[in-house]
């Protein structure tokens, strides 16, 4: 069966006595590593998915699905299975003896998709759907005609803050029994480097020729360094692509045209993998410092996530950890963001690249050397700096 189109897919769930009540389903854009599909159920009944009406059928090859010279791990899709039975297990105060609220990894309005099928062999899985009219939180604040409301903003970053905190501390609790037998994930470690740590330093290159030799030395410096921190210092369970794409929003609108969160759901956990948590803050705030730079001011969501991220996981927090923050930071606008849609080729695109090539060295130089007095004037990285009284 090919299950990369419709009808392979279509095929494989009604040939199981599980999934055959999935009678339809449609590819779903946005997926980058896995095939991605809805399905629909024609006759809802509690013992068939718990009543859903739709869900979502993910599968996992061994390329990935946006571009299939790309090959990944095949085994990808365990460690999202895992991690997403263990957030959900403790949010559901299954995972906790004692009971213990504070355990909870979800929040209010975040949450996660449970798993409904798994079949490992083929790497299929059917999770919840977190709704048909839900979009991924790029293009929920992208797609507005006018700014997310400062109180709107503020929701959104308070929310993912807090939610992923609460991930960081419950994998910091519970290292000793889910590391390394359960999420060590080193395929992820090492994809990671590759995309990131090892690409930025070539993605200086061409901009940064005409800059001072110590901003190009540091470049490399940091290279290595953040990449070594990565594969070497398992601190906590991460998600390990925690950007707005990952972020499923769901929301309403109400008097005066005021729009409300629903829920949002996190998803694509392929990457999560025991490693310094502030690497999923610094690949956060280059996403959003690109949402307020290039699609509508948003500041409130930048300081809002890290003020609700400092309340929680704050305690544990170093100079190393903003440190690596900002780094992971300006590596990632320099790598990702003159390649992911941010501007256009008609747009005036190599000087657009050039521009933000070099804000992304400058955060990396800035952390580099302990600036932090620039760092706190010039970033939302302010709220760390704060905290840590630097």
């Amino acid at each position: 069966m090919d299950f990369e189109t419709e009808a392979g897919i279509l095929q494989y769930l009604q040939s199981h006595d599980k999934t055959r009540g999935i009678v339809a389903v449609k590819k779903l854009s946005g997926g980058n590593a896995n095939y991605v599909y809805r399905g629909t159920i024609a006759e809802p009944r509690t013992d068939l998915f718990g009543g859903r009406s739709t869900v979502v059928i993910k599968h996992a090859a061994d390329h990935s699905a946006s571009q299939r010279q790309m090959a990944l791990y095949i085994d990808r899709m365990v460690f999202e299975q895992t991690v997403l039975g263990i957030v959900a297990d403790a949010s559901d105060n299954k995972n906790n003896n004692n009971n213990k609220e504070d355990e909870n990894i979800e929040t209010a309005n975040v949450k996660v998709p449970r798993v409904l099928y798994w079949d490992h062999e083929n790497n299929i899985v059917i999770q919840e759907d977190a709704g048909m009219k839900s979009t991924h939180l790029k293009e929920f604040i992208s797609s507005h005609a006018q700014p997310p409301s400062p109180r709107l903003a503020k929701e959104i970053g308070s929310s993912l803050g807090e939610f992923i905190a609460r991930l960081h501390l419950y994998g910091f609790c519970h290292r000793s029994e889910l590391y390394p037998n359960k999420m060590a994930n080193t395929e992820a470690l090492s994809l990671s480097r590759l995309i990131l740590y090892d690409r930025f330093p070539k993605a200086a290159s061409k901009y940064m020729k005409d800059q001072p030799q110590f901003d190009r030395d540091v470049i490399d410096l940091a290279s290595k360094w953040g990449g070594d921190r990565l594969m070497n210092e398992p601190e906590t369970l991460a998600h390990g692509d925690f950007w707005p794409g990952n972020f499923l929003v769901d929301s309403a609108t109400g008097e005066g045209n005021e729009i409300t969160i629903k829920h949002m759901y996190i998803v694509d956990w392929e990457m999560s993998r025991y490693a310094p948590a502030a690497m999923d803050l610094g690949q956060f705030i280059a996403e959003a410092f690109s949402l307020n730079k290039y699609r509508h001011p948003c500041e409130e969501l930048m300081t809002s996530f890290l003020e609700a991220y400092c309340k929680i996981y704050g305690d544990r927090l170093t100079t190393t950890d903003l440190k690596t923050a900002v780094i992971h930071c300006g590596g990632h606008l320099m790598s990702w963001t003159p390649y992911t849609g941010w501007f256009k080729e008609d747009e005036g695109h190599d000087a657009k690249t050039k521009e933000i090539t070099l804000i992304g060295a400058e955060f990396i130089k800035r952390a580099w050397i302990e600036d932090w007095a620039w760092v706190r004037q010039e970033t939302a990285f302010r709220v760390m700096v704060d905290h840590l009284k630097l």
